[in-house]
């Protein structure tokens, strides 16, 4: 069992593979905190780091940019997760029904949001200030502890 501490509501890092770590904890963190189960919290785990090495590959492949990550549960107990990239305009929800998307993945990683898609059912995407925003809404239901 985790002991319970006071985490921040809002993680930065540069948009690069070695924050991915700090990123996944801070969200992992915030679903624990939020009462879900360990089996839950891997699903969003697998789902946040499908979603952020996209971000780094597709939208934030310059290593220039920034991602930032915030959470809060809502009266309903529904965890919010929102990821903010300051990259190129980037829409992964139906970036995969592209073939040019093909063009510009690597070799054995192409874009996917298969992981993301099964274990996050609310997701949304929106460009706003020059910034991607993806939103994931873990709702409450089975795979919450009480």
């Amino acid at each position: 069992m985790k002991e319970s501490r006071e985490i921040p509501d809002e993680i930065v890092q540069p948009a690069q593979s070695e924050a991915v770590p700090a990123l996944l904890e801070f969200v992992c963190s915030h679903a624990w905190q939020a009462g879900f189960s360990d089996e839950r919290i891997e699903g969003i785990r697998l789902a946040v780091d499908e979603a952020i090495g996209n971000i780094i590959r597709f939208a934030c492949c310059d290593g220039t940019a920034e991602i930032r990550i915030s959470c809060s549960v809502n009266d309903s107990g529904a965890l919010t997760i929102n990821v903010v990239d300051t990259g190129t305009p980037f829409n992964m929800l139906v970036a995969t029904s592209f073939p040019e998307t093909r063009d510009f993945a690597e070799p054995g990683q192409p874009l996917s949001t298969r992981l993301m898609k099964k274990a996050i059912k609310n997701i949304e995407y929106r460009r706003d200030a020059d910034r991607n925003i993806l939103i994931l809404v873990v709702s409450r239901g089975l795979g919450n502890r009480q």
